[in-house]
């Protein structure tokens, strides 16, 4: 019969270590919001204590997966996250995303990663609007144009990625959106009219 003591053991194991990359995950998905919301605010110095704590929970993340490979699935939330934090630091801070192999993640995961930097732009783009700098939320929306032009010339296939890049488009419609508000139906400021 089965070599209960044995069997238990590595069944504790398994689960011991599933619920360490599912939590690992978890950590690197809330310290990739520490870092895209200081980054949007150009609080750099807190981006940068943030990233180094989620690049060290990636490293751990990454050392786990690939001892138990079968756990990948439940990795990908917290790579997914981690891409789009590192991406947009350091596209608003070096005006470069960066590539696949800086990152060691699969495509799969860098594409999603990299789409969702298009909602955070879009935010980053509102704030520069509410300060009046109508340029750097124009080249915003420019960046995510261009993202989403590259995004659909890889011709993704899978539902889930071909939702982002549409995502992707929509952001860059939002943009414009607000650039036309901006720029087109505010108030002319100055005093009140008189009646």
């Amino acid at each position: 019969m089965l070599d209960v003591k044995k069997l238990y053991d590595e069944l504790r194991r398994y689960e011991q270590v599933k619920d360490e990359v599912v939590q690992t995950s978890i950590k690197v998905a809330r310290l990739s919001k520490a870092v895209v919301y200081s980054t949007i605010r150009k609080d750099f110095a807190s981006a940068e204590r943030a990233m180094r704590d989620m690049e060290e929970a990636v490293a751990k993340l990454k050392k786990l997966i690939e001892e138990w490979p079968m756990f990948y699935g439940n990795a990908t939330t917290g790579l997914q996250e981690y891409v789009e934090a590192t991406a947009l630091y350091r596209y608003l801070k070096e005006g470069r995303l960066p590539t696949r192999e800086e990152l060691g993640v699969d495509v799969y995961t860098y594409l999603m990663g990299i789409a969702e930097i298009a909602g955070e732009l879009g935010r980053t783009a509102t704030e520069e609007l509410l300060r009046k700098e109508v340029e750097p939320a124009r080249r915003l929306k420019e960046a995510v144009e261009r993202l989403y032009l590259d995004l659909l010339a890889l011709e993704p296939r899978d539902f889930e990625l071909r939702k982002k890049v549409d995502y992707v488009g929509s952001q860059a419609n939002w943009i414009i959106e607000k650039l036309f508000y901006a720029t087109s139906c505010r108030r002319e400021e100055g005093p009140p009219a008189t009646p």
